[in-house]
C-alpha cells in the first residue's frame, strides 16, 4: 500500500516556521530570566526626567504595544499588497490556453 508523502516545500517550511518558535521561546524565556535575575541583583538606575527635552510635552504619548501593532500592521498590508502584485505578474506571463474550435 502506498504511503501519501508530504510536499517537500511544506515540510521545509513547516520544519523553519517550527525552529523559528522554538528559538523566539527560547529567547523569551531567556529574557525574563535575565530581567527577573537583574531585578534582584541590580538596582535598576533610574530614568531620566523628558521635562528637560524642549518640546517633548508636545508629542503623542504612544504605547510600545500601539506601536508593535501598527508596525505589524504596516507590514502585513505591504505584504499582501506584494502577493496581489506577484499574482498579477504570473497571470500576465504565463502562457494562454489556447482555444480550439
Amino acid at each position: 500500500m502506498a504511503t501519501k508523502t508530504a510536499d517537500p516545500t511544506a515540510a521545509i517550511t513547516d520544519a523553519f516556521v517550527s525552529s523559528l518558535k522554538q528559538g523566539q521561546e527560547l529567547a523569551a524565556a531567556s529574557y525574563t530570566a535575565w530581567v527577573d535575575f537583574a531585578g534582584k541583583a541590580f538596582a535598576m538606575p533610574s530614568m531620566p526626567s523628558f521635562d528637560s527635552f524642549p518640546g517633548f510635552d508636545s508629542l503623542p504619548v504612544v504605547d510600545a504595544q500601539e506601536i508593535i501593532e501598527v508596525s505589524f500592521g504596516f507590514a502585513e498590508e505591504v505584504l499582501a499588497t506584494q502577493k496581489q502584485f506577484a499574482t498579477k505578474v504570473l497571470e500576465v506571463v504565463l502562457p494562454k490556453p489556447v482555444k480550439t474550435v
